[in-house]
């Protein structure tokens, strides 16, 4: 494992030079695999110090969080956001995106709150583990890929095919950010990585992705956020359980809606004037939930997801009354 760890190491040099090139002091910690990596990379190269921002919500994301920031001297924020704030958040995320998916709305408001905390903090640039699932093969549907595939996936999310969401909720709310594990020396990097180093057995023989990041996060002793099993940032964070207590009682605006999350994001797309798609014109492609146009088996408006066996699956949540 020698030459995944020096990989590693060239890794964590490259976050660690964006991160002064760009003046960040912040970071968007969750205590996962990723924002554990970029923080360790900074205080490692002597970059800090370094704030992190945490949306205190989920017990596992606070628990990982504080252990790292601890160890590695990180000054920790903790944000308990309130009705109002996730609101807020919620409509900024309906800004940036324009859908009505309560689980990618949930997730963009979680990072609209971060964000809006650590500008309130003063930070000056924000940094984030974004790209690190894409570069490293960290999402759990990538671990049973056969070699072709992974490598026509890795070409792509190298050559740039990735997107952020928290960019664009960025670009609203006036904050900078850098995404250090998507940059190009990083993505270069990520091509050069044998397999061997990005996919592999952990303790206790399960089957991990982003290898060589867990192993130098193990190696500088950070063992429990280095085998952290991944926890959705909804979950993390608990922001679709908040989307989910604002959206109770929430009526179907237009008959559709397979929950109350979903018709509370209808009211308010509308009630913000936010332009969305209107229905599928070519029928082969029309979501049978929504009626917009898939994307491939998916609806990017409302999450809808056409199983290979021909059924249909999408977020109910609370169903709508």
């Amino acid at each position: 494992m020698a030459d995944c760890l020096a990989l590693a190491s060239r890794l964590a040099g490259i976050v660690a030079g964006h991160a002064v090139e760009r003046g960040c002091d912040c970071i968007l910690l969750s205590g996962g695999v990723d924002t554990s990596f970029v923080a360790l990379s900074v205080v490692l190269h002597g970059a800090g110090p370094l704030r992190g921002v945490l949306l205190l919500g989920g017990w596992e994301d606070y628990r990982h969080a504080l252990s790292v920031a601890e160890r590695l001297g990180v000054r920790l924020s903790a944000l308990k956001a309130g009705s109002l704030e996730y609101r807020e958040a919620i409509d900024y995320a309906l800004t940036a995106l324009g859908i009505a998916d309560p689980v990618e709305v949930s997730g963009a408001a979680a990072v609209a709150l971060g964000l809006a905390a650590a500008r309130s903090l003063g930070c000056d640039c924000v940094l984030t583990g974004d790209g690190g699932d894409e570069l490293f093969l960290g999402y759990t549907f990538l671990l049973d890929l056969d070699p072709q595939r992974l490598g026509e996936w890795r070409s792509r999310m190298a050559g740039g095919g990735a997107y952020f969401v928290v960019d664009d909720i960025a670009g609203l709310l006036g904050v900078r950010v850098c995404h250090p594990l998507y940059s190009p020396e990083a993505r270069s990097l990520s091509l050069e990585a044998p397999l061997e180093c990005l996919l592999g057995p952990g303790p206790g023989g399960g089957r991990y992705g982003k290898l060589m990041l867990r192993l130098y996060l193990d190696h500088h002793g950070l063992r429990d956020a280095a085998w952290r099993g991944k926890t959705p940032i909804t979950e993390g964070s608990a922001s679709l359980d908040a989307l989910e207590e604002l959206a109770r009682g929430s009526r179907p605006l237009e008959g559709w809606e397979p929950s109350e999350a979903h018709a509370y994001l209808m009211h308010r797309l509308r009630g913000l004037g936010i332009p969305h798609p209107g229905p599928c014109r070519d029928e082969q492609r029309r979501c049978p939930v929504c009626g917009r146009c898939l994307e491939g088996s998916r609806c990017r408006f409302c999450g809808a997801y056409l199983e290979p066996g021909g059924g249909v699956s999408v977020y109910r949540g609370s169903p709508a009354r």
